[in-house]
């Protein structure tokens, strides 16, 4: 009998501790361990190949939700980790980094979503702040040098919340040596690629001391329904040594970009096999005119040389005949079916206008890209989207007198000063802001009520603050440490004049108020931009009414 209890009692401890957790840290000690609270202490190895990410298999641990912490060379962890209840792997976690995984605050918007992405994936889910570790001797010659050539990196390793991926002979292209903290261009070879992604760029808001803009920018467009560049926040390091806290970021006029974000399946979040259109990247003097010569679109350039222009021309031929003037509700509807979405143009147009995005189409005619999307077209008619990319000046930032004529009033603009029978900046005309917005009354009511509606939800100081502050809160340690160190690049005066010099006290201070050039706090901004909006068209946000002089339109 008592054989049997003991055996009984042998089974029951069995099964308590018969559990194993798989312990996953990114950390760049020499030792590493792991202490369960109130239980043992064990040693972590670098995984197999890895010159950063620590793992250990613990068996016996106690079911249910328990508690742990990392030490790294003999220091302790000044926080305490927690299991799921049913944890087999940990998140791929960081030392210090008290939150793996923080939900952030999201916009809201009551319009249809953009259903043909494969979505965020691992890759650009924010909730996790990936790393990235750039191993090799390539590495260090980019990083201390980098200038006007290819660049092919040995081995860079993508830590995601739950896999990590290396991708080798990586193809990068560096920008703006005007920062000791550059840019990234990275070409994935070989057929390799993240989550069907094989072109990403590491961007640094330089200008922006917030570096938030871009992707404050990026979010509120995918909430919008549009098609919208992905991005996350990323720690990058090479060598196990800082480079820095990037925006890892698709780019809009690339095969890779329009696979995921034209022809995904939201449900599998992968990309369907099917033949896909041309990508072009409107550079500055891209214009939507018509010309019968494939010379005249030369300022589009596409993601390929072997690229033509006949769809873009077919389209800009289309356009130059139908007289949206004149048109009715239902040739609208059939022209925005068969040849161009003019909705997500709208979309786009009024967050141009909102943020003053001084280097996009309406101010300049720069940086957006063009794309025909083969699913939607026929053997006689194209459609086109219009696409928004490169938001880092934007909320008032590079916003110079040679735009700016108001100065500190500047956001009370009415979005009509910006339409304009002859442009002073970029090509003599707006094509598409003349044909879709100036010219015809029914959709010059349309865009405006998309203006309303985007001020009522996102861009007004009540919800837009909410959100946004829990960005900056999430990101303020990875910032105070992008502020930390020296980088090994040291531009030179010639090519970093007037390049601003911010500091990690700019970063707490610009959420509210000016620092350096700006004229503006990011909030301040908002309010000004929502106010003005409001007064104009009488609407009201949480909190404020409008003027009393203000005529209802809608």
């Amino acid at each position: 009998m008592y054989k049997n209890i003991l055996l009984l009692f042998a089974l029951c401890l069995g099964t308590v501790y018969s559990r194993y957790v798989n312990f996953r840290v990114i950390s760049f000690g020499r030792k590493v361990q792991v202490q369960i609270v109130g239980g043992k202490k064990y040693d972590l190895s670098l995984e197999k190949g890895d010159e950063i990410l620590y793992t250990r298999k613990v068996n016996n641990v106690p079911l249910g939700v328990f508690k742990y912490y990392y030490i790294e060379d003999g220091k302790k962890e000044d926080f305490v980790r927690e299991t799921g209840p049913k944890t087999v792997n940990t998140y791929i976690e960081f030392f210090g980094r008290k939150d793996t995984i923080k939900k952030l605050k999201t916009f809201s918007y009551p319009d249809k979503k953009w259903n043909k992405s494969i979505g965020e994936t691992e890759l650009f889910d924010e909730s996790y702040i990936p790393t990235i570790h750039i191993t090799g001797k390539t590495a260090e010659d980019l990083m201390k040098k980098p200038r006007y050539k290819y660049f092919y990196l040995e081995k860079v390793t993508f830590y995601l919340k739950n896999n990590k991926k290396v991708v080798t002979n990586v193809k990068t292209d560096p920008k703006n040596w005007g920062f000791a903290k550059f840019q990234m261009r990275m070409e994935f070879l070989s057929g390799q690629n993240i989550n069907g992604r094989t072109l990403l760029k590491l961007r640094n808001g330089g200008e922006d001391p917030l570096n938030l803009r871009q992707l404050i920018y990026g979010n509120i467009i995918e909430t919008l329904g549009m098609p919208s560049i992905k991005s996350v926040m990323v720690r990058v390091y090479y060598n196990k040594k800082p480079a820095g806290f990037y925006t890892l970021q698709e780019e809009a006029f690339s095969e890779s970009f329009v696979k995921a974000e034209f022809h995904g399946d939201p449900k599998t979040q992968t990309i369907k096999n099917e033949k896909i259109g041309q990508p072009f990247n409107g550079e500055c003097g891209a214009e939507y005119s018509y010309s019968d010569s494939l010379s005249h679109y030369s300022q589009f350039n596409g993601a390929n040389k072997t690229d033509q222009k006949t769809k873009l021309r077919a389209f800009t031929k289309a356009l130059s005949k139908f007289d949206t003037k004149k048109a009715t509700a239902k040739e609208i509807e059939r022209f925005e079916k068969q040849w161009f979405d003019i909705d997500t143009f709208h979309k786009a147009m009024a967050m141009e206008y909102l943020t003053a995005d001084w280097n996009g189409y309406w101010y300049t005619n720069c940086n957006f890209a063009s794309y025909d999307d083969p699913t939607q077209s026929t053997k006689t008619t194209f459609k086109h989207y219009y696409i928004s990319q490169d938001h880092d000046e934007t909320f008032g930032v590079g916003l110079t007198k040679k735009y700016n004529k108001m100065g500190v009033d500047y956001p009370k603009i009415s979005y009509k000063t910006l339409l304009k029978d002859k442009y002073d900046h970029g090509s003599k005309h707006r094509t598409l802001v003349d044909k879709f917005i100036k010219d015809s009354p029914i959709l010059q009511r349309r865009f405006e009520k998309t203006l309303i509606s985007i001020v009522e939800n996102i861009f007004n100081p009540v919800n837009f603050k909410e959100v946004v502050d829990t960005y900056h809160e999430r990101y303020r340690p990875e910032m105070k440490w992008d502020f930390s160190f020296e980088r090994a690049y040291k531009p030179s005066k010639y090519v970093s004049q007037g390049i601003p010099d911010y500091t990690f006290k700019d970063y707490e201070k610009n959420l509210s108020k000016r620092v350096g050039g700006l004229k503006w706090g990011l909030y301040e901004w908002i309010k000004l931009k929502a106010d003005s909006v409001c007064d104009e068209f009488c609407i009201s946000y949480k909190g404020r009414k409008p003027s009393k002089k203000c005529v209802k339109k809608y």
